[in-house]
């Protein structure tokens, strides 16, 4: 799976859920500097599963700590 799909589709979804557009979302910034909080990232993370169609580990919005981090984790683990 393509890193940059990957990083597209969670950008799309932190976005929806933070009810903003996805050009205002810096992937090199914190899920905590976005205002993602915990009950958020979990529906991101659910979001993302079905999406991408990958199991997701709810922990990984917690431990990857930016957009591209977490992205370039997914891509890894997907290959």
């Amino acid at each position: 799976m393509d890193v940059d799909h990957i990083k597209t589709v969670l950008i799309k979804e932190i976005a929806a859920e933070l009810s903003i557009a996805p050009g205002e979302i810096d992937d090199q910034s914190s899920f905590m500097r976005l205002g993602v909080s915990s009950v958020q990232a979990l529906k991101i993370i659910n979001r993302l599963r079905k999406e991408l169609d990958i199991d997701v580990n709810p922990v990984a919005l917690f431990e990857f700590k930016t957009v591209e981090d977490i992205s370039d984790y997914l891509a890894e683990e997907a290959s």
